[in-house]
């Protein structure tokens, strides 16, 4: 018999940490120092709080060094780095570190914001909830997915791998190793 799949959703307290940036080179010394709580919430959970439309698909980081800076090039490179690719926020935060460190050590000017448009880092306290939905087969995992929240979805898919370094997401895990569904795995 097949181990039963538990449904989880994920649920957090976004805390404002102590630092800001107000320019590249502060953006540079926050991405250093912010906890990896910081770098998932503005790298992963960027992507839970925005509507997947082209514009829309960069990490807070990009957006603001877009918006706020006005450095398309480094926008986009900054946007460039894809979350789901990392396999741990250190990895994550070794990527941005390079992007925002290349773009300044080229030595240009580089301007301050106006107070009030500085970027907060933030930090995201998670709490995992175990939901009532469960599986035993295929069958009650479609009716249980079909239930989920995007919290949920968001927990078993991003979360879970990358907190818990599981090299592959909780659904494609359980359907491999529970149920030999190694091709729906893979999909």
């Amino acid at each position: 018999m097949a181990e039963q799949f538990r449904f989880y959703t994920e649920a957090g307290l976004v805390i404002h940490t102590n630092f800001k940036a107000e320019s590249l080179k502060s953006l540079l010394i926050g991405l250093k120092k912010v906890s990896g709580s910081s770098i998932f919430y503005h790298m992963h959970h960027a992507l839970l709080r925005r509507h997947f439309a082209t514009s829309d698909q960069m990490n807070d980081f990009a957006r603001w060094v877009m918006v706020q800076l006005g450095q398309t090039s480094l926008a986009e490179r900054l946007a460039s780095i894809d979350p789901m690719a990392c396999h741990s926020v250190r990895e994550a935060r070794e990527q941005l570190i390079s992007y925002v460190q290349d773009y300044v050590g080229a030595g240009e000017l580089f301007f301050r914001v106006a107070e009030g448009n500085e970027f907060h880092f933030l930090e995201l306290h998670s709490m995992v909830l175990p939901l009532k939905s469960h599986a035993d087969d295929l069958e009650s995992f479609y009716h249980g997915l079909k239930k989920t929240s995007s919290g949920t979805l968001f927990y078993h898919m991003i979360e879970a791998p990358i907190r818990l370094g599981k090299p592959s997401n909780d659904f494609s895990e359980w359907l491999k190793n529970s149920l030999n569904e190694d091709q729906l795995a893979e999909e």
